[in-house]
């Protein structure tokens, strides 16, 4: 699952590379959902623009973190693969964007009537729902850590 995350980010972020200039957008549906090439220096939701090498940095502990709290996990689980794999595979294909590019490159750009979500990422994606979907199981007593799942 994290190598697929990785391929599908990295590819779409070069197709956005050759599709459109930095800062460009194209509106896909009108009112909703548009491609803007956006470059993010910062942190989620763009916040901490410019912090580049510490926002790396900070990518490569969270790894690290998150691979020390895996070990305790069952491994034998799909569901836990799968998880894992997206938050894995999110968090290497923006931190390859730091390294060869400088930033992390934006695209999905959702809005609605004066609302506008933060442009973001397939990584951004997988990672968040990957995050969110095992917050919940530890919410409810299902953590990865439990055998027998």
């Amino acid at each position: 699952m994290g190598l697929g995350i990785l391929v599908a980010d990295q590819l779409s972020k070069l197709w956005i590379e050759r599709a459109l200039p930095p800062g460009a957008g194209q509106v896909v549906i009108p009112g909703l959902f548009s491609l803007t090439r956006v470059h993010n220096t910062g942190v989620a939701f763009g916040m901490a623009q410019g912090n580049n090498l510490l926002t790396g940095i900070t990518a490569l502990l969270i790894l690290g973190l998150a691979g020390w709290v895996a070990l305790g996990w069952d491994w034998g689980k799909r569901w836990v693969q799968v998880l894992a794999g997206m938050v894995a595979g999110g968090a290497v294909g923006n931190l390859i964007d730091r390294v060869r590019l400088g930033y992390v490159l934006d695209f999905l750009d959702w809005h609605y009537v004066g609302w506008s979500w933060p442009a973001f990422n397939v990584a951004d994606a997988a990672i968040s729902v990957g995050i969110a979907c095992l917050v919940l199981s530890w919410m409810t007593g299902r953590s990865p850590e439990k055998k027998g799942i």
